[in-house]
C-alpha cells in the first residue's frame, strides 16, 4: 500500500529554523496536520487531472472508463498527523494496492484457461426441426463484432432463393459458440490462439517524494498559514 511520511527528517531545516523540538507535542501535531492537509490538498488536484508530482501527464489507459477510475482515487486520498509525522496515504487497503500498482507500475502474465469440451447431443431423431443451439456459452459480442466485420456470411433460406448474407450481431450470438467463433477467426485470420500473455502496466506517479523540494514548499506555506511562517 502507498504511503507517504513526513517527518522531522524529511523537513530538518523549517523545523530546525522553528525550534519545532522544542513545540509543546499539542502544538506539533496541528503542525504536521496542516502539512498533511496541504499535501492531500495539492496531490487531490494533480490526480485529478491525470499528472505526476513533475507536472508531467500519466500514461494513456485503455479506455476513458478505467481513467475515470484512477482520477476517482483523488477522493480516497487521507492525511493523519502525529507529534512526530504526517502521513499521507489512501483510506482502504484496496484503493492502496490499486494506488500502489499503478504508481509504482507492474507487469502482469495471463494465462488462457482450457477450451471445455462440447456436451455431446442429444439424439433428434423424431422430434421437430428446431434451430441450432450452441453446446457451450454463445459467442462474445465482441467475437460477433470481429466476425461480421472479417465479412461472414451464412446462407439464407428465407424465400424460395438461397443466398448468403451478413447475420447480424444477435444471430451470431444466438447461433455461435464462442468455441466456434474463435475457431472461425483463427482460420480466417490465420492467428494461433495465445495460451499465455503478458499486461505491462506503465508507471503513474500519484505522491511525490519523500524529501522533494514541493514538500518543503507545501511545509512552509503550512506553517505560514498557521502564523509560525518568516524568520524568528
Amino acid at each position: 500500500m502507498i504511503s507517504l511520511t513526513i517527518n522531522q527528517g524529511t523537513m530538518l531545516s523549517l523545523l530546525e529554523r522553528l525550534d519545532a523540538a522544542s513545540l509543546p507535542p499539542a502544538k506539533r501535531r496541528r503542525i504536521t496536520q496542516q502539512i498533511g492537509r496541504e499535501v492531500v490538498k495539492v496531490n487531490r488536484q494533480r490526480i485529478r487531472a491525470g499528472k505526476a508530482p513533475d507536472g508531467s501527464t500519466w500514461a494513456r489507459t485503455i479506455s476513458k472508463r478505467k481513467h475515470k477510475r484512477l482520477t476517482g482515487l483523488s477522493k480516497r486520498l487521507r492525511a493523519r498527523g502525529t507529534e512526530d509525522a504526517a502521513t499521507i496515504d489512501f483510506d482502504s487497503r484496496f484503493a492502496g494496492m490499486i494506488a500502489n500498482q499503478q504508481h509504482q507500475g507492474m507487469s502482469q502474465q495471463f494465462s488462457a484457461a482450457p477450451p471445455t469440451p462440447a456436451k455431446p447431443r442429444a439424439s433428434d431423431k423424431g422430434k421437430k426441426k428446431e434451430p441450432f443451439k450452441p453446446t457451450d456459452s454463445p459467442c462474445t459480442r465482441s467475437q460477433a463484432t470481429r466476425l461480421r466485420a472479417l465479412g461472414y456470411k451464412v446462407l439464407s433460406e428465407r424465400g424460395k432463393r438461397r443466398r448468403y448474407r451478413k447475420p447480424s450481431l444477435k444471430w451470431i450470438q444466438a447461433h455461435l459458440s464462442v468455441q466456434r467463433a474463435a475457431i472461425i477467426i483463427r482460420t480466417t485470420t490465420g492467428e494461433t490462439r495465445k495460451n499465455r500473455w503478458t499486461v505491462e502496466t506503465p508507471a503513474r506517479p500519484m505522491l511525490p517524494e519523500a524529501n522533494s523540494d514541493e514538500l518543503l514548499a507545501i511545509a512552509a506555506k503550512a506553517f505560514k498559514k498557521m502564523g509560525w511562517g518568516g524568520d524568528r
